[in-house]
């Protein structure tokens, strides 16, 4: 049998083998590092500046509005993007300013989709009266960018540094919101200061956020909180018991307690009982509030001083409806209260057992009318003017400002606004977060911010100075009652 001889493969036959493997490789990697990515990244995009992040799948990031996070925020965002085209469109200078704040939530966030409305709502009122009238100034407009961190801020790392990269090019002047006394917010707020961009927080009371520079809040501390407390209720009180909160990740409620024990404890005052602590990042707090009532009873103090976030309040009130001195009144203090309607069914059964409650709020639309000399009348026009197309009662008019969310909202955009208009220039659009961080220097004295919840005056550490807070007692079929404005000593 013959033997078939295979001719030789020419030459060029291994160099095309070669080029095509090459090239498959080549194919694979494309896929690998540049096709897949981008798929996956088109699948967890939301919106432009938008993306799905964190293990709740949340929509975070930057948006002039164009984007809505939630469809209860839907009326307000379209407002705000409409008045940034408005702004962007004109033709003169303009600035902007970043709403940092969480605006997607989940079920174990102690903030409501109301508070983020109320927010949003605030700024844009702000945003509008800069825009349309005089009442503070001539340009630049003013144009907001909405950041969404996700729920307690988790995310706030791309959006904080998303914000910082777009200094430049959108002309961001400043920062606005936060609203959670959080590790999560300091590290945000650190951020940008390390940046040199001004943060103006809205509702914002931890004590510890003022060594931070650049850094301002137009509502009162936790500090403010727990002595304004403590001074309207010596005259009438003279033994509290103090129960507090010793989550590690929250650092309100211990400034809280330090604040209401320095003021109310002297000669003639003092606290009763040891302090009564619980962990709100543990399960259980129902069962451990329980436990609380035989001592408190037993130490019969005249007041109770709550050191804890308001969701965990409502709790606690309830469990005193099981406290054995029933025919013993008893009144609760606590700290900054937000609540808008009447209390949950829980805490209305602890009220109908002889408990008062008492606290601080953050603004009160009430206080306008009963001390009409504390404010200034063009900040609340903001609110309130008759026949005025773009006041909150004109354009929100179904909301409610009891809560003082929307006001603090909109003080922080003025405090920026403020400080942007009283910067001496000659090119409004030349003005850059660095002026503003000269200018916050000014806010005082004469210069002070005329917010809607009262003159605003900051001193060196940016806190506001002897800012006025209202007391508000909580009703068992309404929203919470108006009692007094109390305005710290000085």
């Amino acid at each position: 049998m013959t033997q078939r001889i295979k001719p030789p493969r020419p030459s060029w036959a291994k160099w095309l083998w070669g080029g095509g493997v090459v090239a498959l490789v080549a194919v694979i990697a494309v896929v690998a590092f540049v096709v897949v990515p981008a798929v996956v990244e088109a699948n967890h995009n939301c919106g432009p500046g938008v993306q799905e992040r964190g293990e709740n799948s949340e929509c975070v990031g930057t948006t002039d509005g164009e984007f809505v996070f939630s469809p209860d925020l839907a009326d307000v965002e379209n407002r705000i993007h409409q008045e940034n085209a408005d702004a962007v469109g004109s033709g003169k200078p303009y600035v902007t300013i970043a709403v940092l704040l969480p605006m997607t939530l989940t079920d174990n966030d102690i903030l409501s989709h109301e508070w983020v409305r109320h927010q949003l709502e605030g700024a844009y009122v702000a945003q509008h009266r800069a825009n349309k009238t005089q009442s503070w100034g001539g340009p630049p407009l003013i144009r907001l960018l909405l950041a969404n961190p996700g729920s307690q801020l988790k995310q706030w790392e791309p959006v904080v540094n998303d914000l910082i990269s777009r200094t430049g090019t959108d002309r961001i002047v400043g920062v606005t919101g936060i609203g959670l006394s959080l590790d999560t917010a300091r590290s945000a707020i650190q951020r940008l200061s390390d940046n040199r961009i001004p943060v103006v927080a809205s509702h914002l009371a931890a004590d510890e956020f003022s060594q931070i520079p650049g850094f301002l809040r137009v509502s009162p501390t936790s500090s403010t909180y727990g002595s304004s407390m403590a001074g309207y209720v010596k005259p009438t009180a003279h033994t509290a018991t103090v129960v507090r909160d010793q989550n590690p990740d929250d650092l309100y409620p211990k400034t809280l307690a330090t604040a209401f024990v320095k003021t109310f404890a002297d000669s003639t005052h003092r606290i009763v009982g040891s302090t009564e602590y619980y962990n709100s990042s543990l399960p259980g707090m129902a069962s451990t509030f329980l436990q609380m009532m035989p001592n408190i009873c037993g130490d019969n103090p005249d007041v109770v001083y709550f050191a804890g976030r308001e969701d965990h309040l409502k709790s606690f009130v309830a469990q005193l409806a099981q406290r054995p001195c029933l025919d013993r009144h008893l009144t609760v203090l606590t700290g900054d209260l937000a609540q808008v309607g009447p209390p949950s069914p829980e805490m209305r059964r602890g009220l109908q057992a002889n408990v008062t409650v008492l606290a601080p709020g953050l603004a009160h639309p009430q206080a306008w009318r009963d001390h009409p000399d504390s404010f200034n009348k063009a900040a609340i026009a903001s609110f309130e003017e008759p026949a005025c197309d773009g006041c909150f009662t004109a354009v929100f008019p179904k909301e409610r400002l009891d809560d003082g969310i929307a006001i603090l909202a909109h003080d922080a955009t003025l405090t920026v606004i403020w400080a942007i208009r009283g910067i001496p220039r000659s090119s409004p659009e030349q003005v850059t977060a660095q002026d503003v961080l000269q200018a916050k220097n000014r806010l005082h004295g004469q210069s002070a911010v005329p917010g809607a919840s009262g003159m605003i005056s900051f001193d060196d550490h940016g806190d506001p100075v002897n800012k006025a807070v209202p007391i508000l007692r909580v009703r068992l079929d309404a929203p919470p009652e108006f009692v007094e404005l109390y305005v710290p000593a000085s």
